[in-house]
């Protein structure tokens, strides 16, 4: 039995592992599929490993820069200038994932983070390569939709 308990404990171990590893960004076509809170709080985690990597990295300016960017709302708007870049951004991903995939079903779909590193750029924050996978561990609570 202890033996089966260790086998056990390895193979879970192993999956674990094999799982982290393989993590990825999340492709658009199933950031759209996941409920609306979901995917609210999927852009949050986006944001917040955004700030959290800069920091890291000894860029708390730029940290703060996206908490700013995020948190502030715009006057004539009544939200965040970074929520608004953020979905035009993500509109117009949507648009060029489907071209590309038009043009070559093979092609590399985009990702919900493609989408949020150019509103960055374009708010002069560059963000270090470890970005793409701030959010690995999220996992949807709610069901999908249909």
């Amino acid at each position: 039995m202890d033996r089966l308990n260790k086998l056990l404990a390895t193979v879970a171990i192993s999956l674990t592992v094999l799982v982290a590893a393989t993590a990825q960004a999340m492709e658009i076509r199933q950031f759209d599929k996941m409920a609306d809170s979901d995917q609210d709080e999927y852009v949050a985690d986006l944001i917040l490993g955004a700030q959290k990597i800069l920091r890291d990295s000894g860029k708390a300016d730029l940290a703060e820069k996206v908490h700013k960017l995020f948190t502030e709302k715009d006057p004539q708007a009544g939200v965040p200038a970074g929520a608004i870049q953020f979905d035009l951004s993500l509109a117009k991903a949507r648009v060029a994932d489907l071209e590309r995939i038009k043009k070559d079903a093979n092609a590399t779909r985009l990702e919900v983070e493609h989408a949020m590193l150019v509103v960055l750029k374009r708010n002069d924050i560059a963000l270090p390569q470890g970005f793409m996978h701030v959010a690995d561990s999220f996992r949807p609570k709610l069901p999908s939709k249909q």
